[in-house]
């Protein structure tokens, strides 16, 4: 929730490039969210304190993720597939 303080600020109008996709994607965005582009991107670019995590923290969540994960990947060879995603395109 933003604070009547954090409304009060100084702002600084700048020019940036953006690949057409990433900016249609911010302006649907905003569309749903009845926001302007603006607000939206400033959401994306700052970073709360509150919001950091500590790297401990990050790793811990991957490792997690991971050990849910390998159910799915048993008999898989991860190098044979880079492999394959290399040379013969599958994506």
């Amino acid at each position: 929730m933003i604070q009547w303080y954090n409304c009060i600020m100084n702002y600084v109008t700048t020019n940036i490039r953006l690949p057409e996709e990433s900016y249609l994607k911010l302006k649907e965005e905003a569309f749903k969210k009845r926001k302007s582009l603006a607000a939206i991107i400033r959401e994306k670019i700052t970073i709360e304190d509150s919001q950091e995590e500590s790297s401990d923290a990050i790793i811990k969540k991957i490792r997690k993720h991971a050990s849910e994960n390998a159910k799915y990947l048993k008999g898989v060879s991860i190098i044979k597939a880079l492999r394959e995603m290399r040379y013969q395109g599958k994506w």
